[in-house]
Protein backbone atom coordinates (compact mmCIF):
# COMPACT_ATOMS: atom_id res chain seq x y z
CA UNK A 1 0.00 0.00 0.00
CA UNK A 2 1.12 3.38 -0.57
CA UNK A 3 0.97 6.12 2.27
CA UNK A 4 2.57 9.47 2.12
CA UNK A 5 5.63 8.76 -0.35
CA UNK A 6 3.99 10.39 -3.08
CA UNK A 7 3.20 13.56 -1.43
CA UNK A 8 6.49 13.91 -0.19
CA UNK A 9 7.99 13.55 -3.99
CA UNK A 10 5.68 15.92 -5.18
CA UNK A 11 6.72 18.64 -2.17
CA UNK A 12 10.17 17.67 -3.17
CA UNK A 13 9.42 18.55 -6.78
CA UNK A 14 7.95 21.97 -6.40
CA UNK A 15 9.96 23.04 -3.69
CA UNK A 16 12.63 22.96 -5.43
CA UNK A 17 11.70 25.12 -8.13
CA UNK A 18 11.48 28.49 -7.58
CA UNK A 19 9.36 29.10 -10.51
CA UNK A 20 6.72 27.07 -8.31
CA UNK A 21 5.20 30.54 -6.28
CA UNK A 22 8.42 30.93 -5.19
CA UNK A 23 8.54 28.32 -3.06
CA UNK A 24 4.87 28.65 -1.54
CA UNK A 25 3.97 24.91 -1.56
CA UNK A 26 1.74 23.65 1.35
CA UNK A 27 0.07 21.02 2.70
CA UNK A 28 -1.88 23.46 5.40
CA UNK A 29 -2.28 26.86 4.26
CA UNK A 30 -0.73 29.38 7.22
CA UNK A 31 -2.81 32.41 7.86
CA UNK A 32 -2.88 35.08 5.87
CA UNK A 33 -0.63 33.32 3.13
CA UNK A 34 1.28 35.50 0.27
CA UNK A 35 -0.21 34.64 -3.55
CA UNK A 36 0.15 32.60 -5.19
CA UNK A 37 0.72 29.68 -3.82
CA UNK A 38 0.16 26.17 -4.42
CA UNK A 39 -1.58 23.52 -2.53
CA UNK A 40 -1.20 19.46 -2.43
CA UNK A 41 -4.36 18.18 -2.41
CA UNK A 42 -6.65 15.31 -2.70
CA UNK A 43 -5.61 11.49 -3.90
CA UNK A 44 -7.18 8.69 -4.66
CA UNK A 45 -5.69 5.61 -4.65
CA UNK A 46 -6.92 2.58 -6.88
CA UNK A 47 -5.54 -0.75 -6.55
CA UNK A 48 -3.90 -1.88 -9.97
CA UNK A 49 -1.69 -5.02 -8.90
CA UNK A 50 -2.64 -8.46 -10.12
CA UNK A 51 -1.39 -12.33 -9.86
CA UNK A 52 1.75 -10.78 -11.02
CA UNK A 53 2.33 -8.25 -8.14
CA UNK A 54 1.47 -5.00 -6.75
CA UNK A 55 0.89 -1.88 -7.94
CA UNK A 56 -1.23 1.62 -7.56
CA UNK A 57 -3.09 4.15 -10.14
CA UNK A 58 -3.22 6.98 -8.05
CA UNK A 59 -4.99 10.50 -8.77
CA UNK A 60 -2.92 13.79 -7.05
CA UNK A 61 -4.86 17.17 -7.31
CA UNK A 62 -2.43 20.21 -6.72
CA UNK A 63 -4.44 23.24 -6.26
CA UNK A 64 -2.73 26.75 -7.71
CA UNK A 65 -4.01 29.74 -5.63
CA UNK A 66 -4.12 33.53 -7.21
CA UNK A 67 -5.17 36.86 -6.39
CA UNK A 68 -4.28 39.18 -8.27
CA UNK A 69 -5.28 42.98 -8.66
CA UNK A 70 -6.83 43.17 -11.93
CA UNK A 71 -8.62 40.04 -10.95
CA UNK A 72 -7.59 38.23 -14.16
CA UNK A 73 -6.92 34.11 -14.34
CA UNK A 74 -3.54 35.17 -16.09
CA UNK A 75 -1.20 34.31 -13.21
CA UNK A 76 -2.84 31.07 -11.80
CA UNK A 77 -2.93 29.81 -15.80
CA UNK A 78 1.08 30.49 -16.21
CA UNK A 79 2.08 28.95 -12.67
CA UNK A 80 0.17 25.25 -14.03
CA UNK A 81 3.11 25.01 -16.66
CA UNK A 82 6.25 25.20 -14.06
CA UNK A 83 4.15 22.41 -11.86
CA UNK A 84 3.25 20.63 -14.86
CA UNK A 85 6.83 20.36 -16.04
CA UNK A 86 7.97 19.31 -12.48
CA UNK A 87 5.73 16.46 -11.78
CA UNK A 88 4.73 15.22 -15.06
CA UNK A 89 8.15 13.14 -15.40
CA UNK A 90 9.59 10.63 -13.45
CA UNK A 91 9.59 11.24 -9.46
CA UNK A 92 11.94 9.89 -6.94
CA UNK A 93 9.16 7.83 -4.66
CA UNK A 94 10.76 6.25 -1.91
CA UNK A 95 9.82 2.22 -2.16
CA UNK A 96 8.09 2.76 -6.07
CA UNK A 97 8.94 2.86 -9.17
CA UNK A 98 6.80 5.76 -11.19
CA UNK A 99 5.89 3.49 -14.40
CA UNK A 100 3.76 6.94 -15.17
CA UNK A 101 2.96 10.46 -14.07
CA UNK A 102 0.72 12.42 -16.60
CA UNK A 103 -1.17 15.56 -16.10
CA UNK A 104 -4.50 14.12 -16.65
CA UNK A 105 -7.27 17.45 -16.18
CA UNK A 106 -6.63 20.85 -15.19
CA UNK A 107 -9.63 22.97 -14.73
CA UNK A 108 -9.02 26.96 -13.78
CA UNK A 109 -11.97 29.11 -11.82
CA UNK A 110 -12.77 31.92 -9.35
CA UNK A 111 -13.20 30.38 -6.33
CA UNK A 112 -16.48 31.57 -4.12
CA UNK A 113 -14.74 34.27 -2.08
CA UNK A 114 -15.05 36.55 -5.39
CA UNK A 115 -11.32 37.46 -4.83
CA UNK A 116 -9.48 34.51 -5.70
CA UNK A 117 -8.45 32.76 -8.51
CA UNK A 118 -8.10 28.80 -8.64
CA UNK A 119 -6.89 25.88 -11.19
CA UNK A 120 -6.78 22.21 -9.65
CA UNK A 121 -4.34 19.90 -11.29
CA UNK A 122 -5.07 16.30 -11.01
CA UNK A 123 -2.15 13.87 -12.02
CA UNK A 124 -2.04 10.52 -12.98
CA UNK A 125 0.85 8.29 -11.55
CA UNK A 126 0.83 4.41 -11.71
CA UNK A 127 3.49 3.17 -9.23
CA UNK A 128 5.51 0.04 -8.88
CA UNK A 129 6.76 -1.37 -5.13
CA UNK A 130 10.35 -1.02 -5.71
Amino acid sequence: MIGSQLQKAIFAALITETAVADGRIYDRVPENPTFPYVTIGDAQVINDGNSCGDGWEVFEDVHLWSRPESGSKVEVKDLAPSVVSRLATTLAVTGFVVILAELNSSRTFRDPDGLTEHSVLTFRFLLDPA
